[in-house]
C-alpha cells in the first residue's frame, strides 16, 4: 500500500532533483522514488556515504528559534528597564518626599 509523504526541500536540492528528472526523463516524483530507492541499496550494501550536510532550510529552522530566544530575552530586558525607570523617575520627580525617618534627622522626632 503506498503512503503519501510530505517534506521541505531546499531550492537547490529541488533544482537537482528536477535536473535528475529531465535528464532520465521521469516526472518530479518518479526521480524522487529512483533516488531514494538507488540511496538506500547503497545503504544495504555498505558502502560509505557522506556525511549528510546542513540543509538551508534546517540552518533556517534554526536561526528563527535562535531569534525567537533572543527576541524573549531582549522583551524581558525591556520590561526590567522600563520598570527601573518608573522606579527612579517616582522616587526623584513625582513622589519623593520620602518617608519621615528618612527626611529628618533623629533629634527632630524628639522635639514634639
Amino acid at each position: 500500500m503506498a503512503m503519501r509523504c510530505s517534506f521541505a526541500l531546499d531550492p537547490g536540492l529541488l533544482e537537482q532533483i528536477d535536473q535528475y528528472a529531465r535528464d532520465n526523463t521521469l516526472d518530479r516524483n518518479e526521480a524522487i522514488l529512483e533516488l531514494i530507492e538507488t540511496g538506500l541499496a547503497r545503504r544495504e550494501d555498505d558502502r560509505l556515504l557522506p556525511v549528510r550536510p546542513q540543509r538551508s532550510s534546517e540552518e533556517l529552522d534554526n536561526l528563527r528559534r535562535e531569534l525567537e530566544d533572543v527576541k524573549e530575552v531582549l522583551t524581558e530586558l525591556r520590561n526590567e528597564v522600563r520598570l527601573v525607570h518608573h522606579t527612579i523617575e517616582t522616587d526623584w520627580i513625582k513622589e519623593a518626599k520620602g518617608v519621615p525617618f528618612q527626611t529628618r534627622h533623629p533629634w527632630e522626632f524628639w522635639r514634639r
